[in-house]
């Protein structure tokens, strides 16, 4: 075969792994990328060879005439397979690098882009904190553990090896926490070693085998869709068990705290100085354990073509979502989240949380004086972002409600996708909030910015086949993870109460 006929065969076999590879990479395939990885690397070394022979022949004969194009061809081509192999998509061992991603993983320029493309760049300061906090060894684990959790889901404990048993334990180690939320932890004054402490005392409750903390965010992101509170409520993810929140005293609904302005003449007594010293208080966001189960059949995990994280992971929000919303608007906090009203659904007794209460006017029904009294209860800071939250049957009623000059208070939302608008506000439904009822709280309106909802990292997954799920050919999939909610500032809420 002539030099032209190799370099002809060598540019068709590197475009053909070249298209396999950037399949590979975007599908998270690392095992197959590295092979391709391997093919690749040998044929850069036979370009090279080829580079060299041309080189030699022009050096022994020196061409003349047509000879001299044929070699400015050769050399050409090479060029251009080279070229080819230094593609973006395949930076590092196109380029010349030789590390071996077995030995040096996060040295290899392949995984440093198959890991930047699954979960995002990484500041250097945050991952010389990683490297202290799990070893440098960190990235490498990261998406052992990832396909080790796949594994486990698929086929159960049968195909898990030792490393991958040891990859998903509960153990500190394991919880590898996402860069960005073990940012938020330094900034907040903690040191490795307390947060290697608490990480310790975390994992030793979780049970099940560990999810990694990347599947677990993309649960929490896909909820945010899915329900009304998480999206516009302040969310706190941490490794503790608890969550102390600074709170000033002394504020009103106007003032958030005990200062206050005093204008003054040149020579005031002390008298006429206003206060400027606030005092702090501390609330306690307390996190709880919650548990969701999804069956799904044995076919669907044991084949391959089967998207499993993308199913799995709707399947758990939608789940998590419709409960979640429950806890954040009514939950009482006894084991749960304490939401906005603090009571359930339907019960006829005063929000705990010290929310505004505003009567309809009607011992009832919903009027249209009540509403405007419900909107105008808030300070105008807090309206700017208010929002109304009801069940279908409440705004069923509320689209029927006129004002004074006999126009509907509800207007449908101008676009596509837009919430319909109650006085001027948008309202979101929710079917966790108690009906129409005579003392009952319908509608929320309020600044979700006082709510704080605590993620807590960690989450844990038990795949079980039982005699309850062996007939039906499915496996039983429970996720459990760590949650807590409050309102910490209730001045930011009001409650409509159906009351003359």
């Amino acid at each position: 075969m002539t030099l032209k006929e190799k370099l002809a065969a060598l540019k068709a076999q590197i475009s053909a792994l070249l298209n396999d590879a950037d399949q590979l990479i975007e599908a998270g395939n690392i095992e197959e990328a590295k092979k391709k990885q391997v093919e690749i690397k040998s044929l850069r070394d036979q370009a090279e060879v080829i580079k060299t022979q041309i080189d030699t022949r022009a050096e022994e004969t020196p061409p003349s005439g047509s000879q001299t194009s044929e070699v400015d061809s050769l050399k050409a081509a090479v060029k251009v397979l080279q070229d080819q192999m230094k593609k973006p998509a395949f930076p590092g061992f196109m380029a010349g690098n030789d590390e071996d991603p077995e030995t040096d993983p996060n040295q290899s320029e392949l995984f440093k882009s198959i890991h930047q493309l699954r979960f995002g760049a990484m500041d250097a300061s945050v991952k010389a904190v990683m490297v202290d906090l799990y070893g440098v060894d960190f990235q490498q684990r990261r998406m052992d553990q990832m396909a080790a959790f796949v594994k486990y889901v698929r086929f159960g404990t049968m195909r898990l090896t030792g490393k991958d048993a040891a990859l998903l334990a509960p153990s500190a180690k394991n919880v590898l926490v996402r860069p960005e939320v073990l940012a938020d932890e330094i900034k907040s004054g903690r040191t490795v070693a307390e947060i290697k402490a608490t990480l310790e005392e975390s994992s030793n409750d979780l049970g099940g085998y560990l999810v990694p903390e990347d599947y677990r965010a993309e649960i929490l992101q896909r909820l945010v869709g899915r329900v009304v509170v998480r999206a516009r409520a302040r969310v706190v993810t941490t490794a503790r068990d608890a969550v102390e929140w600074p709170r000033l005293e002394g504020g009103n609904s106007r003032y958030t705290s005990a200062v206050r302005v005093t204008w003054v003449d040149e020579t005031p007594s002390s008298a006429t100085v206003a206060q400027t010293n606030p005092t702090f208080g501390m609330i306690r966001i307390p996190v709880h354990t919650v548990m969701a189960r999804t069956d799904l059949s044995r076919n669907l995990l044991e084949d391959s073509a089967f998207n499993l994280l993308d199913i799995m992971a709707g399947l758990f929000a939608d789940a998590m979502a419709i409960d979640e919303d429950q806890q954040f608007l009514i939950g009482q906090g006894a084991g749960t989240p304490l939401g906005v009203l603090g009571v359930p659904s339907g019960a006829e007794q005063t929000p705990i949380t010290g929310v505004t209460a505003v009567n309809t006017g009607d011992a009832s029904l919903l009027s249209d004086t009540g509403l405007i009294n419900l909107v105008y209860s808030l300070d105008a800071q807090y309206r700017q972002n208010a929002v109304l939250i009801g069940a279908k049957n409440t705004y069923r009623d509320v689209r029927k409600i006129k004002d004074g000059e006999g126009r509907f208070v509800w207007q449908p939302g101008l676009q596509p996708g837009q919430p319909a608008v109650v006085l001027g506000h948008p309202a979101y439904e929710s079917e966790a909030m108690p009906t129409i009822a005579a003392n009952a709280y319908p509608l929320i309106f309020g600044d979700f910015g006082g709510y704080i909802i605590v993620d807590r990292v960690g989450m844990s997954v038990e795949r079980v086949a039982d005699t309850t799920t062996v007939g039906t050919n499915t496996v039983a999939l429970f996720a459990r993870r760590r949650l807590g909610g409050q309102p910490v500032m209730p001045w930011m809420f009001a409650a409509q109460k159906v009351s003359a």
